[in-house]
Formats: structure tokens, C-alpha cells, sequence
């Protein structure tokens, strides 16, 4: 008898492992919202030295900034990021950033281990209280839609959501803060690993000059795009910024400008210069709404087609002006407003500003770039072997869809 109830329990047992066995293997072929399973989710989109970025950190950090994209492309416009436009090309250029940025992160946390640089306590303490403040910011987040919501138990429902949300993102709490944690700590690493390379370079002030032309090249000329002399200017005179747009475009001509609403006004100043009188008696008044101007002092402005402070009709007189000669402009009116300009043009030099006449204010700028482009060069050199992309896993993937 007891035979049979051993073997009874052994069979018991042995069906209780394979339903056990069998639950299991659904839960881990259940879908998330991405369609992946346990395993698909679980897939490399990249490596760095073998160590895994999954597919479930890839899809979900594209899909989170996909769902607030025309947040991000308003910042973008004003110049703070970049701009993504909803079509293939700029979904590829989406992902690929976004890989990038997870892939550093892997990168920064193994050099810095390579380097022997590691955080303090503070700053450890520091990286695990920003992963519980991303938490905590969702769970409000999840609660206060509750509650706009009007659940009878806000509390009660905010939790089931907080699970729900979870499995369908294909994670756990404990992989969220995992996550935050990791990227917090690759953060605070990747400065850290900076600071260590530029101390290794260490520019010295001898140096400055023969670098200028690369720095202006890089920073400047490369990457100039209309309106961002002219917004430098204006940042720099109002004492946003310390240093000028260090590159001017071949095609800007160089102006002294008073500005007016009062036609009259203008008719008045532009005869009395055309009568003999000097131009700079009228510049630095109160009539001259040329604020920019006035605060660049003896500087004169130079001006693009599609690159200036001014109304377009200005930069087309100028065209047509000698050195010193003045003109009356009436710019073309925006919001039934006329506004009107005297106009001086003046000499002035194109292409690199001289390193003579900023190099009191572009040393540490110089300095910071020079060491920091060195701390990049150290990096690329340590990821060339280091990095295995999935393109095809990458690609596959489509946020719009």
C-alpha cells in the first residue's frame, strides 16, 4: 500500500512539474506590446565586449521618445536637440541615436572600470535616488490619470495600472530601476572619463593659437546654418554669451544701422546726413531701435541674406552701396508695422575672426574643446573592437507602425 501511494505522489509530483513547466513556458511566450516574447525581447540589437543591449531597452526607449516626438521636435526647432521628422529617414535617424546613446552608456561603464574610475558614495547614493525618482514620477504620473480619470479608488487602480504598464513593456520594477540606475551611473562615468582625458592632454597656452583654425572650423564654419551669426551676436551683446560667432560667411556685408518706427523720423536723420552731418551722432540715441547694435558699440554687424536682424530689404540695398555710403531703407512691412532703416555700409573681413581679437575669451573654450575632442578620439579607439551592431534587428523595428 505504501508502495502505491509513493508511486501515486511520485506521478502526482511529476504532473505538478509539468504543468509547472508548461505555465512557465507561457509566460515566457507571451506577447508585450512590442509583440515580443521572453525571447525575441531578449535579442542583442548590439554588444559591446559581449555584453548585451537587449531588443525590450532598444524598442522601448525609441517608443517613449516617439510618443512625445512633437514635444521634442518644438525644442529641436528653437535649436535644443535634434529634429526628427515623422518619415523612414527620420526613424532610421531616430534609431540609430537612440542605439548610440544605449551603447555608450555600456561603453562608459566598461572604461571607466578599465580606467579604474569609479564613483563615490555620495555618488552612488545619488545615481540610485534618480532611478527612484523616475519611478516615483511615474507612479504619479499613472495616479494623477486616476484621479483625472474619477476612480472611486484612485490608489487601488493606479497600482494595477503601474503592473499593467509593466507587462506590457515586457519588465519588471526591479529591471525599471535596474535600467535608470544604469543609465545614471554611465552619466556620471562619462564625465568623469572626460575630465581623466583632458587632464592627460593638457593644453597648454602656447598651443592656443595653432589649434584656433581647427576649433573655428569644427564649431563654427562646419556647422553654420543661416540665422546663427546673427542670433550669436544678439546672445553676446545682451551678455547671454561671451564668445562672438567666430566664422563669418563670404557673402554678409557689414553695416552700421539705425533703426526707426517714425518715418518721419527717418526722413529727418537721412537729410540732415545727406546734409554733411555725422552718422554716429544718430546711432547711439534713443531713437535707434537698433538695441544690438548700439550694445556692439564701435562693432559694426554684418549681415547674411538669410542671416540678419534685420529686414530682408537691407541686406538687398547694401548690395548696391560703396563702403561708407548710407542709405534710407523701408523694409517690408510684418503685421501692418513699417519699420524703417538707415543704413551705413562699412568695412570688414570675411571667414575666421582673427584669433588676436578673442583670444582673451576663447582660451578656455578652446582649451575644454581641444581636451574633450581628445577624450572623444580615446573613446572611438576603445569601441572599435569593442562594439557589434544587429542592423537587421534594428531596422525592423518601426515606432510608427
Amino acid at each position: 500500500m505504501k508502495r502505491k501511494t509513493k508511486k501515486l505522489l511520485v506521478a502526482i509530483a511529476g504532473a505538478l512539474v509539468v504543468i509547472m513547466l508548461a505555465a512557465g513556458l507561457v509566460m515566457l511566450l507571451r506577447k508585450d506590446s512590442f509583440g515580443d516574447n521572453y525571447f525575441t525581447r531578449n535579442q542583442a540589437v548590439a554588444t559591446v565586449n559581449g555584453v548585451k543591449i537587449t531588443k525590450n531597452e532598444f524598442v522601448m526607449a525609441v517608443s517613449n521618445y516617439y510618443s512625445n516626438i512633437d514635444y521634442y521636435n518644438m525644442y529641436a526647432s528653437f535649436g535644443y536637440g535634434t529634429y526628427y521628422e515623422k518619415d523612414e529617414a527620420g526613424m532610421k535617424a531616430l534609431k540609430n541615436d537612440i542605439l548610440n546613446g544605449l551603447i555608450y552608456d555600456e561603453v562608459y561603464i566598461q572604461m571607466a572600470k578599465d580606467l579604474g574610475i569609479t564613483l563615490t558614495d555620495e555618488e552612488k547614493a545619488a545615481v540610485k535616488q534618480s532611478a527612484q525618482d523616475a519611478l516615483d514620477s511615474l507612479k504619479s504620473q499613472i495616479l494623477e490619470s486616476a484621479q483625472s480619470a474619477g476612480y472611486q479608488n484612485p490608489e487601488t487602480y493606479a497600482v494595477t495600472m503601474l503592473a499593467t504598464y509593466f507587462s506590457n513593456m515586457g519588465i519588471n520594477q526591479r529591471i525599471f530601476l535596474k535600467r535608470n540606475e544604469r543609465a545614471a551611473t554611465a552619466e556620471k562615468l562619462a564625465d568623469k572619463i572626460e575630465a581623466y582625458y583632458v587632464a592627460e592632454r593638457n593644453v597648454t597656452d602656447d598651443e592656443l593659437e595653432s589649434l584656433y583654425a581647427d576649433y573655428v572650423k569644427a564649431n563654427y564654419e562646419d556647422v553654420y546654418q543661416d540665422g546663427n551669426y546673427s542670433q550669436t551676436e544678439s546672445y553676446v551683446a545682451l551678455g547671454y554669451m561671451d564668445i562672438p560667432y567666430l566664422w563669418i560667411p563670404e557673402d554678409f556685408f557689414f553695416v552700421r544701422v539705425i533703426q526707426l518706427s517714425d518715418e518721419d523720423k527717418a526722413n529727418e536723420i537721412m537729410e540732415a546726413i545727406e546734409g554733411g552731418a555725422d552718422f554716429e551722432t544718430y546711432f547711439d540715441t534713443e531713437d535707434n531701435e537698433n538695441t544690438t547694435g548700439k550694445a556692439m558699440g564701435e562693432k559694426a554687424q554684418a549681415i547674411g541674406a538669410k542671416d540678419s536682424p534685420f529686414n530682408e530689404e537691407v541686406y538687398k540695398k547694401v548690395g548696391y552701396l560703396g563702403v561708407d555710403e548710407v542709405a534710407l531703407v523701408e523694409g517690408v512691412a510684418e503685421d501692418g508695422i513699417k519699420t524703417f532703416y538707415i543704413v551705413k555700409r562699412v568695412e570688414g573681413t570675411t571667414g575666421m575672426v582673427p584669433y588676436e581679437e578673442v583670444k582673451d575669451i576663447v582660451a578656455d573654450s578652446l582649451k575644454s574643446s581641444t581636451g574633450k575632442a581628445y577624450a572623444d578620439e580615446k573613446t572611438e579607439e576603445w569601441m572599435k573592437n569593442a562594439v557589434v551592431i544587429n542592423e537587421d534587428l534594428i531596422q525592423a523595428y518601426d515606432p510608427m507602425a
